[in-house]
């Protein structure tokens, strides 16, 4: 159990890194001169983060084994956190009380969570539940497809956390009798994992391109917290440690408002859109 926390701890570390350095990315195509999404997936730093996120999601999925879902998703929350306090140290963006204090509240936060998580074990899953596993991506894409025509960032967001927490569910489900490379290809929550985390990673960077990123942010891991915690109480059986209900659940709450109030921090506005305009005069761009 305490190698899966700090598996946790590791990922959340990782995401809030990941986003510190694809803000510099952004920030770089942006001095350059350069527009769009397309132009900063240029920059090797940016390429950079995407890996960092990409090695957090899969380090995470081995704590699935042995911690509660909403565990894990809580304490992959609190990479907001991280990502605040190196936005501090490479952007220069400066933290006001209220971030301080919303930083404070997410180590408490997870302390909390993290000592109220009982031990679990990952377990056989009954064939309904495995179809409804499955079920879930053509109905994310589905939704999806209807939330990008509508142009809804905040709908984008929230299918997004969603997606990771199915992602999530499923390797928490998966279990391969046949470890030979055919019994695992042909296992459908194998597939599933990395399909609702191909989603995940679309839905999240359309919802960064239509939207602001605070809203966006806080909607997503709200999503994955909740989510987490509803499925795996009733679908999965995951418990808290005798008389660490309330407990977790104040943990939650507190980790939860937290997240907002660092979504809405100026150091999450790491897209291109809101990076300071160039500076350079070869590169300044006259307003229209």
């Amino acid at each position: 159990m305490k190698t899966a926390l700090a598996f946790c701890l590791i990922a959340a570390l990782g995401y809030g890194v990941g986003a510190v350095l694809q803000a510099v990315g952004a920030r770089r195509a942006n001095t350059s001169g350069a527009e769009g999404i397309v132009s900063m997936a240029k920059q090797p730093i940016f390429l950079l983060g995407l890996l960092a996120d990409f090695l957090s999601w899969l380090i995470s999925r081995f704590a699935l084994h042995t911690l509660p879902l909403f565990a894990v998703q809580t304490i992959l929350a609190g990479s907001l956190a991280v990502t605040v306090l190196l936005a501090g140290v490479v952007l220069g963006t400066q933290l006001g009380r209220a971030e301080k204090i919303a930083v404070v509240m997410t180590m408490v936060g997870l302390v909390i969570v993290g000592v109220s998580a009982g031990e679990e074990q990952a377990k056989d899953i009954t064939h309904l539940l495995k179809v409804c596993i499955m079920a879930g991506i053509p109905a994310v894409i589905v939704l999806g497809l209807m939330a990008l025509k509508l142009q809804k960032s905040i709908l984008l967001a929230v299918l997004s956390g969603a997606s990771f927490t199915g992602s999530a569910l499923a390797a928490r489900s998966v279990h391969v009798k046949d470890q030979g490379f055919v019994g695992i290809v042909t296992e459908p929550l194998m597939w599933a994992v990395l399909i609702y985390a191909v989603l995940a990673l679309g839905l999240h960077a359309v919802a960064l391109m239509r939207g602001s990123v605070g809203p966006v942010t806080a909607a997503m891991w709200s999503t994955e917290v909740l989510v987490a915690t509803v499925i795996g109480a009733v679908a999965l059986g995951d418990h808290m440690r005798p008389g660490w209900t309330l407990p977790a659940i104040g943990g939650i709450a507190l980790t939860l408002a937290a997240t907002i109030v660092l979504a809405r921090s100026p150091a999450q506005d790491l897209e291109h859109r809101n990076l300071p305009h160039p500076t350079h005069p070869t590169s300044a761009m006259p307003s229209s």
